[in-house]
């Protein structure tokens, strides 16, 4: 059998994959885009979710549907596997996984696949809109290029707060949110099971026949303060095209801010935020168990680092919130962990963190982390 005929075979049902970390606010999301999907009987959704909570009671009148929820001992066996197969000297991505008894993405997604019982495998972001005939353009795409593996690298985005549309651009050239591909496909070499993100880049690379498909109207990332520093989204026009964003979208409320969760996850004791024109600070309820300092004065290049050592010579996070780029004072002042509150003059606080002489930190997901802290 050709490859072209093996692919028509293959595309009649369709697998949707769908990872969470206990993200519930989404679950609505989930359910609407499963069901919006033109030739529903087709479908079947299958939900790995790795948060604390089991999610079950929202899923269980949802027809075709498995939810997974991985509880913390299942957690714990599977990062030790992965730690096992991890030949890299650099674990600090894994580590900082580790400490939020979070899995790596890329596991996630195989174990998905693995679960799934159709020919072909589509992945739905939670957090993303999707048109009602985006699983359709793939398999036509992949019927008529013979394709085994379609992908996007840019879609919309929607900002729910001021409601506009944007575009962005993968810097990996893949977003995993557009991701569909057969079963023989996946089982020749699988996702990487250490990918904590960007997982598609290793996964279609040089795999076999995969093609870009350049419909980036079809999937809609949502940004709001769950991700905003994970995107560069730039204004788009979209002249003749008519976007609908479901009225579901915009009820849409994120209950707790992403950093109580990042540092309920990070930290078990006392925690000790420094904040340098932080907004965020300034406009909501600390834990009791924070300790918390917000620097508002103007201060200048040659003075931010004794300003800072007056209040304190250790801090677990900073939240940086200033438009002027602090260039001296990550030498001068370890900090585990740090949040870039705001894009002006992002780029160049990325660079001065990055080069850093005197402590070395990863990026993840938008955030900065100290190599030592997650070594600990």
């Amino acid at each position: 059998m050709s490859v072209s005929e093996s692919v028509q075979d293959e595309i009649k049902n369709v697998s949707v994959v769908t990872i969470l970390h206990g993200e519930k606010e989404f679950i609505p999301l989930i359910l609407h885009n499963f069901q919006n999907f033109n030739d529903q009987e087709n479908l079947e959704l299958i939900v790995v979710d790795d948060g604390s909570e089991n999610l079950m009671k929202y899923f269980m009148d949802t027809e075709r549907c498995m939810y997974l929820h991985l509880k913390n001992e299942e957690k714990e066996s599977f990062m030790k596997q992965i730690f096992e197969g991890y030949k890299q000297p650099n674990k600090t991505v894994l580590q900082y996984e580790q400490k939020r008894k979070a899995l790596p993405n890329g596991f996630k997604r195989d174990y998905g696949c693995g679960m799934s019982s159709h020919d072909t495998i589509f992945h739905m972001n939670a957090d993303c809109i999707y048109n009602p005939k985006s699983i359709e353009r793939k398999l036509n795409f992949m019927k008529r290029t013979s394709a085994e593996c379609v992908f996007c690298d840019s879609t919309l985005c929607y900002d729910i707060y001021n409601k506009e549309l944007y575009k962005t651009v993968s810097p990996f050239k893949i977003y995993e949110s557009t991701l569909c591909h057969t079963r023989e496909f996946w089982k020749r070499r699988g996702f990487q099971w250490s990918d904590v993100t960007n997982e598609g880049k290793y996964f279609h690379h040089d795999n076999g026949i995969d093609r870009k498909l350049d419909n980036y109207y079809d999937t809609i990332q949502i940004l709001s303060i769950h991700n905003m520093n994970e995107y560069q989204p730039v204004k788009v026009e979209l002249e003749n095209m008519k976007i609908k964003i479901p009225e579901m979208v915009n009820e849409i409320t994120i209950d707790t801010h992403p950093f109580y969760t990042y540092i309920s996850e990070l930290f078990d004791e006392d925690v000790t935020i420094l904040g340098i024109n932080s907004d965020f600070l300034d406009n909501v309820d600390t834990e009791s168990h924070w300790k918390t300092h917000n620097l508002t004065e103007k201060w200048k290049q040659t003075k931010l680092a004794k300003m800072v050592k007056n209040i304190g010579s250790e801090f677990n996070v900073l939240l940086y919130g200033s438009k002027h780029p602090a260039w001296d004072l990550f030498n001068h002042v370890p900090f585990d962990v740090i949040f870039l509150e705001t894009p002006k003059n992002r780029e160049q606080m990325i660079e001065i963190i990055s080069k850093c002489k005197s402590h070395e930190y990863i990026s993840v997901k938008g955030i900065f982390l100290r190599k030592e802290f997650l070594e600990k």
